[in-house]
């Protein structure tokens, strides 16, 4: 299944890229590779959790903990990429004219990540 791009996406995918358009990205990067690394530790942590052999019922409370832990980091992946991603992308859709459209769009990602 493919991503469908429309809109003001399809200007910033098709090529025509303010410089502030992908900002986020270069600015950010470090610290959202950071944040993913940790991630991937914490997936990584669970899977041993649960291909181990030996007293299932600590490890039980330590994957519902470690679960737990994931989904915090992440929302916070989300927060601090979309704190980026609004700020940059917010200012092209201003530039050009295209405000409403934007926050169209970026409701429709947020209802997704919410459902």
């Amino acid at each position: 299944m493919g991503l469908e791009v429309r809109g003001v996406w399809s200007d910033i995918v098709g090529g025509t890229i303010l410089p502030h358009a992908m900002a986020h990205i270069q600015r950010d990067r470090r610290k959202l590779v950071a944040r993913i690394n940790r991630l991937v530790g914490q997936l990584e942590a669970v899977r041993g959790l649960l291909e181990e052999e030996g007293d299932e019922e600590k490890r039980c409370y330590e994957v519902m903990r470690q679960l737990s832990s994931i989904r915090g980091a992440q929302r916070g992946l989300m927060a601090a990429y979309l704190e980026g991603f609004v700020s940059d992308h917010m200012r092209t859709a201003a530039d050009r004219g295209t405000f409403d459209e934007f926050a169209d769009e970026l409701l429709e990602v947020v209802r997704s990540f919410h459902s």
